[in-house]
């Protein structure tokens, strides 16, 4: 009987190492697959993520020369000593060839890139992808009322608006800065 006994323990210590091995190899398959799954997820959303803030700071570093220091050279001297009044004049002929329609080109891209980084996820950044695709929107809405001038410009091509651009320092700060939350943000979404 002790024989027997013995072979029955042998054979259920064989089965339960059997197991044990069995799910332990289920186991760590699972989690190698939740760890492939994890970084198939992850590499596209870190693409789009610097796709996107690369897109926002290309327009920033377009823009901000002019913003900065450009649009103080445009304004009319008034004929008589009164205080200027912020009003610039301003046409796609007071810019290089290229300059407006590249700063539209770059804001249309923030808007591309935000709409791929909200569809990659997580929705907690959406807020964020909204507040600087807004922003740029907003920098170059200037640039896109003179294309459309433009257009409809005079025989000659001539076309030009009187514009109050005080605002765009701090809209170009706000981009950098919203840009800089973005980034903080998408850092700990691909971290969790």
């Amino acid at each position: 009987m002790d024989a027997g006994i013995a072979a029955v323990l042998g054979a259920a210590v064989g089965t339960l190492g059997t197991v044990a091995t069995g799910w332990t190899s289920r186991s760590v398959a699972k989690m190698q697959m939740r760890v492939d799954s994890m970084r198939e997820r992850r590499d596209p959303r870190r693409s789009s993520y610097e796709s996107f803030a690369s897109a926002a700071v290309a327009l920033h570093t377009h823009l901000e020369p002019w913003i900065t220091f450009g649009r103080h050279l445009e304004r009319k001297a008034p004929a008589d000593a009164e205080p200027w009044d912020g009003v610039v004049y301003v046409s796609q002929q007071s810019f290089k060839d290229g300059y407006v329609q590249r700063a539209v080109e770059l804001a249309d891209e923030v808007s591309r890139y935000g709409r791929h980084v909200i569809l990659d996820g997580p929705a907690g950044l959406e807020p964020s992808v909204t507040k600087v695709s807004d922003t740029a929107g907003t920098l170059v809405s200037l640039f896109r009322i003179m294309q459309t001038l433009h257009q409809v410009a005079d025989a000659e091509g001539r076309s030009a608006m009187a514009y109050n651009p005080s605002q765009l320092p701090d809209q170009l700060k706000s981009l950098e800065q919203n840009v800089r939350t973005f980034l903080l943000q998408a850092g700990a979404a691909l971290d969790d």
